[in-house]
């Protein structure tokens, strides 16, 4: 009995060893992060990609205006690129946001937002969001993303 307790406890160790490197390897990675954002595509991850296009999408959905506005459509175009993203890849992303709740998708496109180092590489995404709000001229969209990105650009 005393054996088997023993070895329960040695395999134990052992694996929480192994949790604790495979944490540290984690965290690791995203301290390598670049601080100045320089090529989206290979300097962020597909969660920080995704959630850029994903808080684009929402602002240009806020309204018809904005939902075909060709400026607002180029916008959403020119970040899918900067970003690397196929149209498959954009639309599987916006399918899974919209799956979710609206709290639920806006928590983490925020979380997702917060992990980017680069807060003048976040700003110009703000930019370009608060433009399609502009372009939707829906008052409640442009105020809850400005809210969205100070709370971003403070953490």
């Amino acid at each position: 009995m005393v054996a088997v307790l023993i070895i329960l406890a040695v395999v134990f160790f052992l694996i929480s060893m192994s949790l604790h490197n495979s944490s540290d390897k984690q965290e690791a990675k995203f301290n390598n992060r670049p601080s100045t954002i320089t090529s989206p595509s290979n300097d962020l991850f597909t969660n920080q990609k995704y959630a850029i296009i994903n808080i684009l999408a929402f602002a240009q959905g806020a309204n018809s205006i904005s939902a075909y506005s060709d400026e607002a459509n180029s916008i959403l175009n020119k970040w899918c690129s900067k970003l690397g993203l196929t149209k498959t890849d954009v639309e599987k992303s916006i399918r899974h946001s919209m799956s979710l709740s609206p709290e639920r998708s806006v928590q983490i496109i925020r979380d997702s937002m917060i992990e980017i180092k680069d807060k003048a590489f976040v700003r110009s995404v703000y930019r370009d969001v608060d433009r399609i709000a502009q372009i939707s001229g829906d008052i409640d969209t442009i105020e809850f993303m400005k809210e969205l990105f100070n709370d971003i650009l403070t953490h």
